[in-house]
């Protein structure tokens, strides 16, 4: 066999373990990226998808150090993304002066917001997700959840593992947000908190916004609410939206 021959072989094989579930969504240029990645964080194998939502999909990717990382890849193409965006990231004064000229910029831009959130709140110690990495639309944060399998959803809990302690402690982290990391999510609630062990973590902060934002407040109390009725749903006593108000001290 030929070396160039050779060579084609071994990056087909190579191809093939990187990729264990090939995603027919994801593109040439995408694919280019997740191999920089790959290359540079030490990943071995990237898994199949294990979420997908309205503006990303997450696949479990090891390391060749038996580390699991969280792939998130941002979609390029959606114009409810792109609206989205420009809601959550102009008025912002940490992206002041951003206007990007395309969609695929505008994700870009997304992506380094989220990982900037992310940073700014595992430093000031509320319960996120570790930040990694961030190249272009791709995000590389810590895997919540065991070899690969995803930890669930605050929403797809059990019932009986829906109590008090639980909302009091996500309420904490909510006033950790505003009060230390300066930022309020903006979307919270049952469909972007995953319970690990017992412990919750926040997740999908791409939007959270700087307490500065114009609509700082309004944001907050409509995660309170949402946080609180959930809880009130599954039976628990939660504490009124004027008595979580007092614990912050910044907005």
């Amino acid at each position: 066999m030929s070396r160039n021959k050779r060579r084609k072989e071994e990056k087909r094989i190579k191809d093939a373990d990187l990729f264990k579930v090939v995603d027919s969504t994801l593109d040439t240029r995408t694919y280019s990226d997740l191999y920089y990645i790959s290359r540079k964080l030490n990943i071995k194998t990237i898994y199949g998808a294990v979420s997908a939502g309205k503006e990303a999909k997450i696949y479990p990717a090891l390391t060749e150090s038996e580390e699991w990382y969280a792939v998130k890849i941002y979609y390029v193409s959606t114009a409810s993304s792109k609206r989205a965006i420009e809601r959550y990231t102009f008025g912002d004064p940490r992206f002041e002066g951003v206007r990007a000229s395309n969609t695929l910029k505008l994700i870009e831009v997304w992506a380094k917001k989220e990982f900037k959130n992310l940073s700014k709140m595992y430093d000031s110690g509320v319960s996120v997700p570790k930040p990694i990495y961030v190249h272009k639309n791709i995000l590389i944060m810590e895997f919540i959840g065991d070899n690969g399998i995803r930890a669930p959803l605050l929403k797809e809990l059990r019932s009986e593992d829906v109590n008090e302690d639980l909302y009091k402690t996500i309420i904490d982290q909510v006033v950790i947000m505003a009060n230390k990391a300066e930022l309020v999510h903006g979307d919270l609630s049952e469909y972007n908190i995953m319970v690990f062990d017992g412990k919750p973590y926040i997740i999908d902060v791409s939007q959270a916004i700087d307490l500065t934002h114009p609509n700082a407040r309004e944001f907050l109390v409509r995660d309170i609410r949402n946080i609180n009725s959930f809880f009130m749903n599954n039976g628990i006593n939660v504490m009124s939206e004027t008595e979580i108000l007092t614990r912050f001290i910044k907005i």
